[in-house]
């Protein structure tokens, strides 16, 4: 499971550009990552802002935006929960040069060509205030009555 955070400033998202031997390097992408072992998704998108950007963010601070059950054609399925987050201490700075090579903000609807499906999704789930999608996986049938 992964955590994918939407830290917005003045209405622009910041996007991190993948780097090094990883998924998607080259790709723009949300700030995120996995979890650790027995770790809850609130604290590991806390975690994670502070390891890759130096950002110090509570807890109450992070608010839930939407899950994704991912099936991308070229890596096997994923689940991301998306946060929102608009208060944090510090100012973004590339703290994991080896997994990223950039930093950008933009507007939500403005996001680069080269910018992560899985990113995408998480943003769209935000902007049109869903809270749930499954791209990539086949329509669902209807159950079957029972006899």
């Amino acid at each position: 499971m992964d955590v994918l955070l939407l830290v917005l400033r003045e209405d622009r998202l910041l996007l991190t550009r993948r780097a090094g031997d990883i998924y998607g390097s080259g790709w723009w992408a949300l700030p995120s990552g996995r979890l650790e072992p027995a770790e809850d998704v609130v604290t590991a998108a806390v975690r994670e802002l502070d390891e890759e950007l130096g950002l110090r963010v509570e807890q109450d601070g992070v608010t839930f935006v939407g899950v994704t059950h991912a099936l991308p054609p070229d890596s096997g399925a994923r689940i991301g929960f998306g946060f929102l987050v608009a208060r944090w201490v510090g100012e973004p700075t590339i703290r994991e040069p080896e997994l990223c090579s950039a930093l950008r903000w933009c507007a939500p609807d403005e996001l680069p060509a080269r910018t992560l499906p899985y990113t995408r999704e998480i943003v769209r789930l935000h902007v049109q205030g869903e809270h749930f999608s499954r791209p990539g996986w086949p329509p669902s049938t209807p159950p079957h009555p029972v006899a």
